[in-house]
């Protein structure tokens, strides 16, 4: 069995897909619009809301991912979270790590085999929900 750049997996178990960068693309998109709109509701049209719209981000793909394994954008778009060795849900330090690292904008644009280094830091991955 080859194994392909956007799979993981071990021997003896069945690979992961990892979701492409399109998919993650949009589902950031969303998660920032959806931000917009929040930081726009909170402050009545004010022009200057871009640190709160940054605030409301962070705490809208914490909170998603910490609960359902995916910011909204990425439930939405069929993205899951999962700790890259189990397969499973992260926790929430790394959620909060990997959220905080994604505010940052840089390293989500930093990638090596479809992780971003936001992912690598807490040993995450990105698949396509099943």
């Amino acid at each position: 069995m080859s194994k392909n750049p956007d799979e993981l997996g071990a021997l003896g178990e069945p690979a992961i897909a990892i979701a492409s960068y399109g998919r993650r693309l949009f589902a950031l998109i969303l998660d920032w619009f959806a931000a917009y709109l929040i930081a726009g509701l909170i402050v009545q049209g004010s022009i200057d809301q871009g640190w709160l719209q940054l605030a409301v981000f962070f705490v809208e793909v914490a909170l998603f991912t910490a609960l359902l394994g995916g910011s909204a954008g990425q439930v939405v778009v069929g993205i899951r979270i999962v700790d890259i060795d189990t397969h499973m849900k992260i926790g929430v330090l790394p959620t909060l790590i990997r959220t905080l690292l994604i505010c940052l904008v840089v390293p989500p644009l930093l990638t090596v085999h479809g992780r971003g280094v936001h992912d690598r830091a807490v040993r995450t991955v990105p698949i396509i929900r099943i």
